[in-house]
């Protein structure tokens, strides 16, 4: 088994696209994949099928009020939404085999970093409902993008597992790299006041230009600094968006996705040959 957080210390930088794209691709090659969004922009939750989820959400989990069972729905492909309603319309026979996704609410979120950080060992509440869940090859736990409690909660929520790390996304700029270091000291910190031990064990380069001499010295760099962890690079594309923006996940979208698609299963590929992302069965 493996439980990863996904986080980084900018937005746009490529995160809720690798945790949606990975989890289905790797549900097509027979993984169990759990998505959980502690991000208060509810992307993944949103791309999995999930709008404006009732309760109970994640934030119940967070707050230690509800088990992952209680929460934990199939991921679904959204066909339209009412306009009428305002609620998704789906094909009442489909979902995502192999993807379940703990979805979030944008307005409860938001609410809930002062309330954490406000209560000594809240930050640990989803990380004691991942010990009690039902176990699934692997658990992604879409972060937000900047470094706030609900990161914490989601990094510290990997050590329910004995596989696990961070995978961050960068997209190659000065500005993006940047962050890796603070991603770093927020490991040290939690070694220091958690005593979990927690590596960064997967950096993928996203959006990456076609083409551009600043960003192919980045990822040069970046491989220097960060050896093999560093992964294929995904290309950017505006076919990511318009994916988004009809609610279908990148390997359900058809031809016209199969470039990026492709990059991902090389992401996949690499990880895999770093023996992260193992299914139960592999596990020791």
């Amino acid at each position: 088994m493996g439980t990863y957080a996904i986080a980084g210390n900018s937005g746009s930088a490529g995160k809720t696209t690798t945790v949606v794209t990975e989890a289905v691709l790797l549900a097509e090659r027979g993984f169990t994949v759990r998505v959980i969004d502690v991000d208060p922009q509810a992307n993944a939750s949103t791309w999995l099928g999930h709008v404006d989820a009732p309760a109970p959400t994640v934030a119940d989990v967070l707050r230690g009020h509800r088990s992952i069972a209680d929460v934990e729905r199939p991921a679904r492909v959204i066909l339209d939404i009412d306009a009428e309603t305002g609620q998704p319309v789906y094909d009442d026979e489909e979902t995502i085999p192999g993807v379940t996704v703990v979805p979030a609410l944008r307005s409860t979120l938001d609410s809930l970093v002062v309330e954490l950080a406000s209560q000594p060992g809240a930050v640990l509440n989803l990380q004691d409902a991942l010990r009690d869940a039902s176990p699934v090859d692997v658990t992604l736990i879409d972060c937000p993008g900047s470094l706030n409690v609900l990161v914490t909660a989601g990094l510290l929520a990997t050590a329910a597992d004995d596989e696990r790390g961070l995978i961050t996304c960068v997209k190659p700029s000065g500005k993006e790299v940047e962050g890796i270091p603070a991603l770093q000291q927020e490991l040290a910190n939690m070694r220091r006041i958690y005593k979990e031990s927690i590596e960064l064990v997967s950096v993928i380069p996203c959006a990456v230009p076609p083409q551009g001499a600043v960003y192919e010295e980045q990822l040069a760099a970046l491989r220097d600094w960060l050896g093999d962890r560093v992964a294929p690079s995904i290309r950017r594309r505006a076919i990511v968006d318009e994916a988004y923006t009809n609610y279908v996940p990148l390997p359900l979208y058809g031809h016209r996705a199969k470039d990026v698609v492709a990059d991902y299963n090389a992401v996949i590929d690499h990880q895999l040959a770093a023996g992260l992302l193992a299914k139960r069965s592999q596990v020791a």
